[in-house]
C-alpha cells in the first residue's frame, strides 16, 4: 500500500472513519486498517486493502451504493450522504460518497458522542414543540369554557331584559303572565349558572374534549333545537323577525347536547342579527348517509368572499361583523371542529346567507 494512502487511512481511522476507495471493476477497497467497529459487522473487510462484497453488506447500504454510483459518476464537488441508519445491534453508522481528485471515496463513519448530543437536542425539540400544543389546547379549552359561561349568563340576561321590555308593551293579561314567566326562567338559570360556575370547568373539559374510557357524548338534534328555539323566542319576537324551522327528526350526532345547544343558540343569533326587521330565518335539518347537516339561511347582505374568509376567525377585524358576532362564530367552530364535525358559509346573493353545519352521526363504542 502506498505511504500516503496507509497515512491517511490512518488518520481516518482515529476519527472513527473507514476510508474505502473505489476499484475499477465496481469493488470498495479498504484504505488504512480497519476500526474495531468494522470487525464486527464486517470481518470479510476488516484487513487493510481487503475489498468490501456487496454480497455482505446491509440492505440499507446496498441501496445507498445506487446514489453513490451517481455522484461518482458526477464527479467533482458532488457527495451524497446516506443518513443515519442502525447495522448489528446498536451500531449506529453514517456513509458519505464523494470523489477527490477523480478517485472515488467511500466513507463510513461511526456516528458517537456528536450524534447523541444532535438526538438529544431533536428530541428535546420535538417534547418542546408537544409541550406547547398541549399548552395552546390547554388555553383553547379555558378559553371555550369561559365564552360559554359568558354566552349563558348574557343570553339569560338579555331573555329578561327582552321579556320586561314586551311587557311594557303588552295589553292582554296572558301574555304578560307567560313574559313573566319567561323573565323568572331566565333568572333561575342565570342564578344556576352562577352557583354551578366553580364545579363546570372539568365537567365541560370532559363533555367536549372526552376522556379515554369514558362514554361518548350523544344529542338528539330535535330537542336540542327546540330547547335553542325557545332561547331565542323573546329576541326574534322583539325585532319582528319570522322564524322557521323544517326537516326535524330523530336525529342523533357526536356532540355534546350543552355545546350543541350553544351552537345552535349562536347561529340564531348572528341570523337574526344580520336580519332587517320583518324579515325571516330559515332553519333546516337534513339526514345524510353518516351525517346531520344543519342550515341556518338569514336575510342580512350578501357577506363577500374576502369577508367570509374571516367568518370564524377569533377576531374578525371587518367593520360588518361586530366583535361579538365574531366572537360566536369563533366558539362555533372551535366546538364543531372537535367533534370532528364541519362549519362554512355560503353565500344567497341577495337572499341572504347560509351558513352551515355537518356532525358526525352518532355510533355507541362497541
Amino acid at each position: 500500500m502506498p505511504a500516503r494512502e496507509s497515512a491517511i487511512g490512518a488518520v481516518f481511522e482515529t476519527l472513527g472513519f473507514a476510508l474505502f476507495l473505489r476499484e475499477e471493476p465496481g469493488g470498495l477497497k479498504l484504505a488504512g486498517e480497519a476500526p474495531a467497529w468494522l470487525k464486527e459487522i464486517w470481518p470479510g473487510a476488516a484487513q487493510s486493502g481487503a475489498m468490501l462484497e456487496v454480497s455482505e453488506l446491509s440492505p440499507f447500504l446496498e441501496n445507498f451504493l445506487i446514489d453513490a454510483g451517481e455522484c461518482w459518476t458526477a464527479g467533482g464537488t458532488s457527495r451524497v450522504k446516506s443518513g443515519p441508519w442502525i447495522e448489528g445491534t446498536d451500531l449506529e453508522l453514517e456513509a458519505t460518497a464523494l470523489s477527490v481528485n477523480g478517485q472515488a471515496v467511500l466513507l463510513i463513519e461511526q456516528l458517537g458522542k456528536d450524534f447523541e448530543t444532535r438526538k438529544a437536542v431533536l428530541q428535546k425539540a420535538r417534547e418542546t414543540v408537544i409541550a406547547y400544543q398541549r399548552l395552546n389546547t390547554e388555553m383553547q379549552k379555558k378559553e371555550i369554557l369561559l365564552h360559554c359561561i359568558a354566552e349563558d349568563m348574557t343570553g339569560a340576561l338579555g331573555n329578561v331584559i327582552t321579556s320586561l321590555r314586551l311587557i311594557e308593551l303588552e295589553h292582554d293579561p296572558l301574555k304578560t303572565r307567560r313574559l313573566l314567566e319567561l323573565a323568572m326562567l331566565a333568572t333561575q338559570e342565570q342564578q344556576n349558572i352562577i352557583h354551578r360556575v366553580l364545579d363546570v370547568f372539568a365537567d365541560e373539559l370532559e363533555s367536549l374534549y372526552g376522556r379515554a374510557g369514558k362514554n361518548q357524548a350523544d344529542a338528539e338534534v330535535h330537542d336540542v333545537m327546540q330547547r335553542a328555539l325557545g332561547a331565542v323566542q323573546s329576541e326574534y319576537q322583539e325585532k319582528r323577525v319570522r322564524l322557521t324551522a323544517s326537516g326535524f327528526g330523530t336525529l342523533r350526532v357526536a356532540v355534546d347536547a350543552g355545546h350543541l345547544e350553544r351552537v345552535f343558540v349562536n347561529l340564531l343569533e348572528n341570523a337574526l342579527h344580520a336580519t332587517p326587521a320583518g324579515g325571516e330565518v330559515k332553519v333546516r335539518i337534513e339526514a345524510e348517509a353518516d351525517t346531520v347537516l344543519l342550515q341556518f339561511d338569514d336575510g342580512g347582505a350578501e357577506i363577500h368572499e374576502e369577508v367570509s374568509e374571516k367568518l370564524f376567525a377569533k377576531f374578525d377585524c371587518s367593520e360588518a361583523r361586530p366583535q361579538a358576532t365574531a366572537l360566536r362564530l369563533h366558539f362555533c367552530r372551535i366546538a364543531i371542529e372537535n367533534c370532528n364535525g364541519e362549519i362554512g358559509h355560503t353565500s344567497l346573493g341577495t337572499a341572504g346567507n347560509r351558513f352551515w353545519v355537518r356532525l358526525p352521526g352518532f355510533h355507541p363504542a362497541q
